[in-house]
């Protein structure tokens, strides 16, 4: 199963990955005006190509609960970064762009990693404790409305809204671990919660990464949002659950690896052309 949940998980990174690349493009040439207004996403749906990135984003939202439905949150969260690889590639075949140690490096570190996870992450996510289902639960509730505070707050710059939507979409991936649990379990009212409250938090992630890729260089806003996504929710998930990694000291030496491995694409030309391609830097 752990093979399965990799290939899933792969899946729906290249997904996230396109959907990245295509709006990305769009979003930086937005007016700054729109920054965390609801108007900026309206903007966008006008735009065929930002339409399709976003239903790349949607169909990889279902494979990813699948691959937490089968996998451990250790392991499918950091393999997401191969959407990072995917990014690279894009760059690579479309724009031409050269592979130099600093990209080969990021590869071979995110498939390092991965690949010691498939062995140091537990099999399953195991249960999540009853305080930690309540500790996410209202940590999808202060998140969501972050585009709006940040808004209200006069607090708009890519930094911000940058770590605002990392955080966002790892707890959006934690949200979409519960779910996978009550609908197992069919518990039907529950499900009905964390659907509604991983679609919220997922509208408000939506409208600050488009913040940020419309005010931030994308060699910053990938790698943080990337890395966030990736790591906080499998750091977490021992805390939160009943279950713990197979091989503590290879799990944590794991996600580091896979932490550079991002930080070194994450701020790759070529990755951030690819995501922000026929735009200014």
């Amino acid at each position: 199963m752990q093979a399965v949940a990799v290939l899933l998980a792969v899946a729906s990174a290249s997904l996230y990955a396109l959907s990245t690349a295509l709006q990305a493009i769009e979003a930086r040439v937005t007016p700054r005006g729109t920054a965390l207004r609801a108007s900026l996403i309206a903007r966008l749906v006008r735009r065929p190509l930002w339409l399709i990135g976003g239903l790349a984003g949607v169909l990889a939202w279902p494979i990813q609960a699948v691959a937490l439905g089968v996998g451990s949150v250790g392991l499918v969260q950091p393999t997401l970064g191969a959407g990072l690889i995917v990014l690279l590639l894009l760059g690579v075949t479309v724009l031409h762009e050269r592979v130099g140690l600093r990209e080969l490096a990021g590869v071979a570190a995110i498939v390092a990693a991965v690949a010691a996870l498939a062995f140091a992450a537990p099999a399953a996510t195991g249960a999540f404790t009853t305080p930690a289902s309540w500790g996410i639960g209202l940590a999808l509730v202060v998140v969501a409305p972050a585009p709006y505070l940040l808004r209200a707050a006069g607090r708009a710059g890519g930094r911000v809204t940058t770590f605002a939507t990392g955080l966002a979409w790892a707890w959006t991936g934690l949200g979409t671990a519960l779910l996978d649990d009550a609908i197992g379990g069919r518990h039907w009212a529950v499900a009905v919660g964390w659907a509604l409250g991983v679609g919220v938090t997922s509208w408000g992630a939506l409208l600050t990464e488009m913040t940020a890729l419309q005010t931030w260089p994308a060699t910053r806003a990938i790698p943080i949002a990337f890395g966030c996504e990736m790591l906080l929710p499998s750091a977490l998930a021992p805390l939160l659950t009943d279950e713990a990694p197979r091989g503590p000291a290879l799990f944590a030496i794991a996600l580091v690896i896979a932490g550079g491995g991002a930080l070194l694409l994450g701020g790759s030309r070529a990755v951030a052309r690819a995501a922000q391609s026929h735009t200014a830097p």
